[in-house]
């Protein structure tokens, strides 16, 4: 009696779960793919608008990162070169950018401090986000020939990114304010010019093969490294489950082989595009077989219906005439300028 009931409470809290599972994966996908069809109506709310602080002066510091001296030596250097070329070059040191991606934040921030000459477009945005360790450079339209996205994303990832990890956060947005100089003087910019296409990669940018040796080699940093492998160790666990629980239950019909197949690839899938997701489709599979060894279990063990027959198989033959019998000691168990139209970002 108690093993029944064990059996009867274990049955239903894993259908339970199941179907919780199920429901929130299926939520999970409608509200990363932005359908707003979905049985029971969610809401996507954007968090409201960031605080921008004014633009007073060319490096804006909301965390006192910097002493007033640093401030006054980079504050320095941008009103000479604004004086010398014209473009306008901006620094903006936050805590945390919040519940906006710091890419988000950078835009909003131009647009709202309107740099860069109008028509010209030829400003650039520097923010770093303390709390968060990441930064971004953001580049008016005018200067995505000058300073395209792979150029912003070196200057980041070599020169700013490793005096950041150092806490020597002036030296590093001093590198980076001088790395960015060093290429607009390298061309000189058009009088007028004419705002490009939005575009987050700038296919006519003069970029040099050294330049893409350079992020090719990047790109391919200890985080890529580390997601690869929990991705692949992810799908090599389930992928074994799968075929174990396959084998346990003695399945003879393809069907079921093809099933764990296709959840493997579809869970793959899932768990490229969001950790969290696939995560909860291997719950969903790993509770889908479990269920299913347990409903064929009881199915082979018992006189089936011609659709039970039609559905799993021909019946096996087993030992013992029935999973009853007391002569069976060993039977189964149960168990100003535009927004920015390029740049880069990095973390650190």
């Amino acid at each position: 009696m108690n093993l029944l009931k064990t059996l009867m409470i274990r049955s239903v809290t894993m259908k339970i779960f199941f179907f919780v599972c199920l429901f929130l994966c299926t939520a999970g996908i409608h509200l990363k793919t932005g359908n707003p069809h979905f049985i029971f109506i969610i809401e996507l709310w954007k968090a409201e608008d960031p605080i921008i602080p004014p633009l007073r002066t060319q490096i804006t510091d909301t965390t006192s990162t910097l002493t007033n001296a640093q401030k006054s030596s980079l504050t320095d250097t941008l009103i000479a070169f604004e004086k010398r070329k014209g473009s306008q070059i901006a620094v903006l040191i936050v805590g945390s950018t919040g519940d906006w991606a710091i890419e988000e934040y950078a835009v909003k921030v131009f647009e709202t401090w309107k740099l860069g000459r109008k028509g010209i477009d030829d400003g650039i945005l520097i923010v770093v986000a303390i709390q968060d360790h990441k930064t971004r450079i953001e580049v008016g339209y005018g200067l995505e020939g000058t300073i395209p996205d792979a150029i912003a994303k070196r200057i980041i990832e070599e020169f700013m990114i490793p005096r950041f990890r150092e806490g020597n956060y002036f030296q590093g947005i001093s590198d980076g304010i001088d790395k960015l100089i060093l290429k607009i003087d390298g061309e000189e910019l058009s009088k007028t010019r004419a705002s490009a296409p939005l575009s987050d990669i700038n296919v006519d940018s003069p970029i040099t093969e050294e330049d893409l040796r350079t992020v090719e080699q990047k790109d391919d940093s200890d985080k890529d490294i580390l997601d690869k492998y929990i991705v692949f160790l992810a799908g090599l666990f389930f992928a074994i489950f799968a075929i174990s629980i396959i084998i346990a239950v003695f399945i003879g019909s393809g069907i079921f082989g093809i099933t764990g197949l296709t959840g493997l690839v579809f869970f793959m899938v899932i768990l490229s595009e969001s950790t969290i997701l696939g995560i909860g489709f291997l719950i969903l599979w790993i509770l889908f077989f479990s269920m299913l060894a347990y409903y064929l279990r009881e199915k082979i063990m018992r006189p089936r219906s011609f659709w039970d027959y039609i559905l799993f198989g021909r019946p096996r033959t087993r030992n013992s005439s029935s999973w009853s019998s007391s002569s069976s000691s060993s039977g189964s168990s149960w168990s100003g300028g535009s927004s920015g139209g390029g740049g880069a970002s990095g973390s650190w």
